[in-house]
């Protein structure tokens, strides 16, 4: 099985989210994991998730564990993954 840490970011393989990126926020068991990215899966509504159906990359946020929702807020989530996700696509430059 993969080894995911909490603030670990990972890319669904399968299902209808495919493709979406997530942050790892806990391990529930061997299997599963709980995963948020602040809009569609918010702290309040994390998605559980099967570790077979992610991608599991080397980049992490570092923020505080145990995660409290009075100092990790969505909008934090939602920064963390715009610097984290890998760039795809042709040039930013061309205008």
């Amino acid at each position: 099985m993969i080894d995911l840490k909490p603030g670990q970011l990972v890319r669904s393989l399968a299902g209808r989210d495919k493709g979406k990126h997530y942050l790892v926020l806990w391990e529930l068991d061997q299997k599963y994991v709980l995963l948020v990215d602040g809009r569609r899966r918010p702290f309040a509504r994390p998605k559980k998730k099967n570790k077979a159906h992610l991608q599991r990359y080397d980049r992490r946020a570092e923020f505080e564990e145990p995660f409290n929702p009075e100092k990790v807020t969505d909008n934090q989530f939602i920064d963390f993954l715009k610097q984290l996700v890998p760039r795809t696509g042709g040039s930013e430059e061309e205008v």
